[in-house]
C-alpha cells in the first residue's frame, strides 16, 4: 500500500532529523565547556566557572581552536590545552575579569605564553569572521558579548544552511529549530530572540 504524505509534512520529517542533531550539537558544545572548565579547576585550581554561564556560546568558539591546537604542532597535555583555551574564553567573553589574571599568570608560568597567544589571534580572527558573518544577516548588537553569545551558532552554520535550502517556510522552521535548541536547556537566549536570528540566517542562505 502506498502512502503519500504532503510537502508540509515532508518538511517536518527533514527539520525533526536536523532538529534532532542540532540539538545534539548544543548539549555537545556546552558539554565540551563543563570538561575544560573542570579540568582547569582540578588542575590548575582556578575558579573558572563563570564560563558556564555561556557554556554553549563557549563551546562554540573554542571547539574549532581545540581542533587546531590537536592538529598543529603544539604538542601540548590535555590539561594545558584546556588552560590555554580558558585563557582564550576568559579573553573573548570577560575581557576585564579578574579570573584573567589568575590564568594569564598560570599560562607564563607553565611557558605557554607563545601557544596562547598564537591560539588567541586565531580566535579573534574568527570572532571577527563570525560577527562580519552576522553583519552580513543584519544582525547586529551594541555589546561585545550579546554578538559573541551567539558563538554556539559557529559550528552548525552548515547544518542551518542545509535546512535553510530545505525549508518551504523559513518563519515555521525558524521557530520551530529555536523552539527545540532552547528545549536543549544549555541554550541561555529566548526562543523569540533566537527565532529572529535564525530567520534572518536563513533568508541569507536561501
Amino acid at each position: 500500500m502506498d502512502f503519500l504524505i504532503t510537502e508540509s509534512q515532508l518538511q517536518t520529517i527533514l527539520l525533526e532529523q536536523n532538529d534532532s542533531k542540532l540539538t545534539s550539537n548544543m548539549k555537545q558544545l556546552y558539554s565540551f565547556t563543563n570538561n575544560m572548565v573542570n579540568k582547569v579547576i582540578k588542575n590548575y585550581d582556578i575558579n573558572i566557572k563563570m564560563l558556564l554561564t555561556w557554556g554553549t556560546a563557549v563551546g562554540g568558539l573554542l571547539m574549532p581552536l581545540d581542533n587546531l591546537i590537536k592538529s598543529g604542532n603544539f604538542d601540548l597535555s590535555d590539561k594545558e590545552r584546556a588552560l590555554v583555551l580558558a585563557g582564550v574564553a576568559f579573553t573573548i567573553f570577560f575581557e576585564n575579569k579578574r579570573g584573567l589574571v589568575s590564568i594569564v599568570k598560570k599560562i607564563k608560568e607553565e611557558g605557554l605564553t607563545d601557544v596562547f597567544i598564537t591560539v588567541l589571534t586565531k580566535a579573534e580572527l574568527l570572532k571577527k569572521s563570525f560577527v562580519r558573518f552576522l553583519s552580513s544577516c543584519r544582525i547586529t548588537s551594541g555589546a561585545v558579548l550579546d554578538t559573541v553569545a551567539y558563538s554556539f551558532l559557529i559550528p552548525i552554520i552548515t547544518d542551518i544552511h542545509s535546512i535553510a535550502t530545505q525549508a518551504s517556510n523559513i518563519n515555521e522552521s525558524s521557530s520551530l529549530i529555536a523552539e527545540r535548541l532552547v528545549a536543549s536547556g544549555v541554550v541561555i537566549l529566548s526562543k523569540e530572540i533566537l527565532s529572529v536570528i535564525l530567520k534572518k540566517i536563513m533568508k541569507k542562505f536561501k
